[in-house]
């Protein structure tokens, strides 16, 4: 549908989750790419789990295929082996298990997962050939390490990958930013758009169970999306229309945003928390613009035009460890955010659509408030938890 480039994510380097002995829960890349998947982001590779017998012992490891789920038991030491220290690897089913690999780089899927980088791998078996497979594809591809391996990972992948710590918020810090605009459209369902409207002041996109409203970027040197040819796109998938915020285009961008939040700016969406962004430093003109002077401030408030002109992931990359709020009326109003290091998400639920609609169409400079109601979303966790 868009006559404009899309933006593109920056190429990411290969990641080694380096855990030690006392890592007591090896789960986080199985929940990392669960996490992705229930998104809509394709993932491939595989995990480890534990395998149990009836009475809850552990008798082995399973490697866990991530696109589908399937078992594959890879260690079943016995007694004897176990008396020996030896894992009892079946190097037969490792191979088999590879497969999952080899398939995720096939499809190029958007993310491989590897549990895990270990002596056989350092030695030029395993999955190592698979690994290389998916890094010399450019391929986003994560792997577990243990610590003693760490030298052997760094030989291996020419030391070109990153080096992250075990935890949830580290992977978060890896996949970026530049991705949470894909995140917000697969998160789009299908339903089509009742009504699209492009006016010189407020671009509408209604649902059928929410409305979304963005600012119309200014039109000089624009030849996108208009007021002339915007309700050509009523009755397509809202799904359709949020793809166009990947547009460099402004105006293709402004009806995106709008479809995305005609989805998750709902109704009946409740808020989480008081209305209150006294904690937050209100960002002048000067200080939006240049991104790298929020590296210096603690806590900061973005405009959510920064989506339709792509400046938000630059500027959530500046800034740092510091506390964001995403704030206007353009704001998706939708939890992905917050793995994307924003902490509060002030915008507007459209509460009377046919009064935006007719604001819009009229191109009158009133308050689109008049039409909805604020509402604020924050994440609940502590200052540690948003390192």
């Amino acid at each position: 549908m868009s006559t404009h480039r899309h933006a593109v994510p920056p190429r990411l380097l290969p990641a080694a989750v380096v855990y030690g002995p006392r890592t007591a829960d090896r789960s986080l890349l199985a929940r990392f790419a669960q996490e992705l998947r229930e998104r809509g982001f394709r993932v491939g590779g595989l995990v480890q789990a534990a395998s149990l017998d009836g009475g809850g012992a552990k008798i082995g490891i399973d490697a866990i295929e991530v696109d589908t789920g399937r078992r594959i038991p890879i260690s079943r030491p016995t007694a004897s082996q176990r008396r020996a220290g030896e894992c009892g690897l079946d190097t037969a089913a490792l191979a088999d298990a590879s497969g999952a690999l080899r398939r995720a780089v096939a499809e190029r899927m958007d993310l491989v997962v590897v549990e895990k980088f270990g002596d056989q791998e350092s030695s030029g078996g395993g999955f190592a050939d698979e690994l290389l497979a998916a890094m010399a594809e450019g391929l986003p591809t994560i792997a577990s390490v243990p610590a003693a391996a760490l030298d052997d990972w760094n030989l291996f992948s020419g030391g070109l990958g990153e080096l992250l710590p075990y935890d949830e918020a580290a992977l978060w810090r890896w996949w970026g930013p530049h991705r949470l605009y894909e995140d917000l459209v697969r998160g789009v369902g299908e339903a089509p758009a009742r009504r699209v409207i492009a006016g010189p002041v407020w671009t509408i996109v209604e649902g059928p169970e929410g409305c979304g409203a963005v600012p119309t970027p200014g039109q000089e040197g624009n030849a996108g999306t208009s007021p002339s040819n915007a309700a050509g796109l009523t009755g397509r998938p809202l799904s359709e229309l949020a793809r166009m915020l990947l547009s460099w285009d402004p105006f293709e961008a402004a009806v995106g945003l709008a479809a995305v939040n005609a989805h998750y700016n709902r109704y009946d969406l409740e808020e989480s928390t008081e209305s209150d962004l006294g904690g937050f430093e209100a960002c002048g003109e000067l200080l939006v613009e240049a991104a790298w002077r929020l590296a210096d401030k603690e806590e900061t408030l973005i405009e959510a035009r920064r989506l339709v002109d792509h400046g938000l992931p630059t500027l959530l990359a500046a800034k740092g460890l510091g506390s964001v709020a995403l704030a206007g009326p353009g704001t998706p109003l939708t939890p992905r955010l917050f793995t994307y290091g924003i902490a509060v998400l002030s915008g507007l639920v459209i509460e009377d659509p046919q009064g935006a609609a007719v604001l819009a169409a009229c191109g009158e400079e009133g308050n689109i408030g008049r039409h909805a109601r604020p509402l604020v979303l924050a994440v609940l966790r502590s200052p540690e938890d948003q390192r």
